[in-house]
């Protein structure tokens, strides 16, 4: 199948209909066929210079992207450059929004476009637009449900990278007991996580951020010693 597949799922399936509420929609895109991993030399590429338009609706603030960057578009709308996409390969980013009070109900959110350049062409394509919805209500029982594991799971994977660049700043700057605390710290929320949920992906990202933290606090502590003894 050519083009681009797309999931967007909610961390929760309702919100609070008073007060201003905070959701977080992953965003989920990929081309061709999903096949399991494998070793390949030249993935077929499916799609240039991806970009997902954004409209939200006037009740509705962005707060942060996970995983992505946004710039302002016309039309009051946002524009997310996501690169290249290519056979197979499934990507992903958040977006965290506040929702101000609406009365009980189905309300739109945000609505969403994907514009891309297929291979060999310069022409961009426009996908249709999808339109999201969010239910308020008043209901203790549903507004009491947990929150989506697969969203707050991947969630926690996007924000490693900027946890490690927070980390690698610290011990650059010569505060190697702060770069371990933020990275063994991190790992320590991404292991309880995975104990909780029975996750092998959370488990194997807080194994890499523990060698990290000795890769980094061994190399450092060596730079460090290096410097006394020639300084």
């Amino acid at each position: 199948q050519s083009g681009i597949q797309d999931q967007f799922t909610w961390n929760r399936n309702h919100i609070f209909a008073s007060g201003t509420n905070k959701a977080i929609l992953l965003v989920e895109w990929y081309g061709g066929t999903l096949r399991p991993a494998r070793r390949r030399t030249s993935p077929k590429l499916i799609a240039r210079d991806v970009e997902l338009h954004l409209w939200l609706e006037p009740h509705v603030t962005l707060l942060r992207i996970y995983g992505a960057k946004a710039r302002r578009g016309l039309n009051h709308s946002l524009i997310v450059p996501l690169g290249h996409l290519q056979d197979g390969v499934k990507q992903f980013f958040a977006i965290e929004l506040a929702l101000e009070p609406q009365s009980p109900g189905l309300h739109g959110v945000i609505s969403a476009q994907w514009r891309y350049k297929e291979r060999n062409k310069e022409r961009i394509k426009e996908l249709p637009v999808k339109e999201l919805y969010m239910n308020y209500t008043y209901h203790m029982g549903l507004l009491r449900q947990p929150e989506d594991f697969y969203v707050h799971k991947h969630v926690k994977l996007l924000e490693t990278p900027g946890i490690v660049k927070e980390a690698i700043r610290l011990f650059e700057f010569g505060d190697i007991e702060h770069g371990e605390w933020v990275l063994r710290r991190k790992g320590d929320e991404l292991l309880i996580s995975a104990a909780r949920n029975a996750d092998g992906r959370l488990l194997a990202e807080a194994d890499m951020l523990y060698q990290l933290s000795e890769h980094y606090v061994g190399t450092y502590m060596n730079r460090n010693t290096s410097l006394v003894r020639n300084g």
